[in-house]
């Protein structure tokens, strides 16, 4: 039995090597023809027992009993267990009825070729029988385990390579960049993504990327790996990269190092971020025009009142003075009126000079939740968002727009950190239509605002940074028809940004 057990373990060894090869032995592939034609092993395994018994019989002091084994082993992979128990009583009982040791068993001592009776068996014959079904059934069920087995491992091994069929189609599709590296720092695999970006050919059988050193084309991958020391690591950085013709890349790279048998290993994925960049500053670039632009405004405007209130002083002095010099002077401060009237006349013309813009409300409404929600979560802040989709488009500039929200919540922020921990701290977003206008309200459970008619003063004493965030904030709005106010509440602080929707345009503009 311990000689059956090892050579079948052996041979599920061999069976697990050869499947991973994708090939199937002999005996595996009987075992599957087996199952598969029941019917055919039915009938060949009747044949043999009828053949078996007639051999036995016609060589009657001869034993051949243990050529039962041969139809057992045949159909045992096609038979339930109780049917592997039935053949193997069968088989023994007619291995024991023909058995040689029956001589004599017969009436009148009279030797008899075969006993089919198994009450006229010879003394002992009823231990044996046992000990012969035993065996069969034993080796019946081997077999029959061990087809068992081959099942159960050739579906796990065909879930395992569709597995990995779908893993190589899901890596080989994927729009970015994934490279493994060895130890040493050369390519192992690589994507068709991977070969594009740094420039290698799909078809060059001559020269692939697979087995090319990789400091050439993402330096940062060698220094990490490298730099590896115990534990793996697993992170993300934009670092220079280089395409096999000099082209230079922003590459976005997340990686994470693993061990091996030959050492330490890297899985890279890069995403080309060149052309992010170039849209982030090009943005940025219009953002900071805008934004300009309506401070030059807004400066110019106050100009244009101080030079007008300065221009009526100048006026009620007159031009006849009897101290001397008085006329130069008139003069002079006319110039110096006249010169400002011009700078302000020239800022409000810059700050008019824009085309109009439409904003997506609800786009700008979730990166403003984007950046804010995080800093206001470790500041042990609640955030409410009770905004709803479907907001209409606005008569705004996006990223302007979006700046005048992260400064209303940032000014929530610091006024929510100066309150006792134990108390409630709530910023609450809200947003609908109202009276035609489109109307976000940021709040807050703050200690509320001192003085609500200085709000949007510039400079203010003790403001943050140069007191320019609420005075701006409203200037970017005014400009595009819209608004900024203040609302009094119980408790805490409440700003409305008023905007005017785009099918419904501002009247001032």
């Amino acid at each position: 039995m311990k000689t059956l057990t090892e050579s079948g373990a052996k041979w599920m060894l061999r069976l697990r090597y050869h499947l991973f090869k994708g090939e199937m032995t002999r005996l595996d592939k009987f075992l599957a023809w087996a199952e598969a034609n029941r019917l055919v092993i039915s009938v060949l395994s009747t044949v043999l027992i009828a053949g078996t018994a007639a051999l036995d019989w016609i060589l009657p002091y001869t034993s051949v009993g243990f050529l039962y084994l041969i139809p057992i082993l045949l159909s045992a992979a096609s038979l339930s267990s109780g049917q592997i128990v039935a053949l193997a009583l069968f088989c023994a009982y007619l291995r024991e009825s023909f058995d040689p040791l029956q001589d004599g068993a017969g009436s009148h001592g009279i030797p008899a070729p075969f006993v089919l009776n198994p009450l006229q068996w010879a003394n002992g014959s009823t231990g044996r029988f046992l000990v012969a079904a035993a065996g069969f059934a034993m080796t019946g069920f081997f077999f029959s385990e061990l087809n068992h087995r081959r099942r159960l491992l050739a579906a796990h091994l065909k879930e395992r390579e569709d597995n990995e069929q779908q893993v190589r189609v899901l890596i080989e599709t994927s729009p970015l960049a994934i490279l493994t590296l060895d130890a040493a720092g050369r390519v192992q695999l690589a994507n068709e993504s991977a070969r594009e970006l740094l420039g290698f050919d799909e078809n060059d059988d001559e020269d692939p990327l697979p087995g090319k050193a990789v400091a050439p084309y993402l330096p940062i991958l060698k220094r990490f790996l490298d730099g590896q020391r115990g534990g793996g690591i697993r992170t993300s950085v934009e670092c220079k990269g280089q395409r096999r013709g000099g082209e230079v890349f922003l590459a976005h790279v997340w990686l994470s190092t693993y061990r091996t048998s030959l050492g330490s290993g890297l899985a890279a994925v890069v995403w080309d971020a060149s052309e992010n960049l170039r849209d982030r500053e090009g943005a940025g670039l219009d953002s900071m025009m805008a934004t300009s632009r309506v401070l030059i405004g807004a400066m110019s405007h106050e100009i244009r009142n101080l030079a007008a209130a300065a221009a009526t002083a100048h006026a009620a002095m007159g031009e006849n003075s009897s101290e001397p010099g008085h006329a130069e002077q008139y003069q002079a401060l006319g110039s110096l009126i006249r010169g400002l009237e011009k700078i302000a006349a020239s800022g409000l013309r810059v700050a008019s000079d824009r085309e109009a813009v439409v904003a997506d409300l609800d786009t700008v409404l979730d990166e403003t939740r984007i950046v804010i929600e995080p800093g206001l979560r470790e500041a042990g802040i609640e955030l409410v968002w009770d905004v709803h989709s479907g907001l209409p488009l606005v008569q705004a500039d996006h990223h302007s727009l979006l700046q005048v929200f992260v400064n209303l919540a940032r000014n929530s922020r610091q006024a929510l950190e100066k309150t006792a921990v134990g108390g409630t701290r709530q910023v609450r977003v809200s947003a609908g239509v109202e009276r035609d206008l489109v109307i976000v309200r940021v709040s807050d459970t703050g200690p509320g605002v001192a003085h609500p008619d200085e709000l949007f003063k510039p400079f203010q004493p003790g403001a943050q940074s140069l007191g320019l965030g609420l005075y701006i904030s409203q200037a970017i709005l005014r400009a595009h028809g819209g608004g900024l106010r203040h609302e009094p509440q119980e408790r805490g602080s409440c700003f409305a940004v008023e905007l005017w929707p785009a099918e419904n345009p501002s009247e001032s503009r």
